[in-house]
């Protein structure tokens, strides 16, 4: 008999929906947005803000886009090996795939825990004197990706429950 824990029940997609139209909501007067945009009203704090982009698959894909078009630049010991950058570029795809499927939870979770492996790996060398305008965008971009992803992994998905 073994006890099984319970599974954290993740919000819908509707429900994601839902939080960013009351996110956009001090932004409908804009031109961008269209007048039949239907907004549902709920709690508006400062942290909803971050849930537009964090429950979709641009930024991870942005990210991921960075680390293969960096697979372009020669090898230079200053620089991230090519491998790390086709090896995260093809898991940040993938988180971001993960993420476009509706799956906000595992793909955050994905999305952040490699983000934070990289900056592990990483961020000490980039930060290294002689300096390289490629690692340190690398790992600029891991952070802001480890950031943004987990703050919805970690802070923003217990309000849901």
């Amino acid at each position: 008999m073994s006890s099984l824990a319970p599974v954290k029940d993740t919000p819908s997609k509707t429900q994601r929906l839902q939080q960013i139209a009351d996110v956009i909501r001090p932004y409908s007067q804009s031109p961008f947005v269209t007048s039949n945009f239907s907004i549902v009203s709920s709690s508006n704090s400062q942290t909803e803000h971050v849930i537009y982009f964090a429950i979709t698959r641009w930024p991870m894909w942005t990210v991921a886009g960075i680390f293969l078009a960096s697979s372009i630049v020669p090898p230079n010991p200053l620089r991230p090996p090519l491998m790390y950058r086709l090896g995260f570029g093809a898991i940040f795809s993938g988180a971001g795939y993960v993420i476009s499927t509706g799956d906000v939870y595992n793909g955050t979770g994905i999305a952040t825990a490699w983000s934070l492996t990289y900056l592990f790996l990483n961020l000490r060398k980039s930060l290294k004197p002689p300096l390289s305008g490629l690692s340190l965008a690398l790992s600029g971009a891991a952070l802001a990706s480890s950031t943004l992803y987990g703050a919805e992994y970690f802070l923003l998905q217990e309000k849901d429950s």
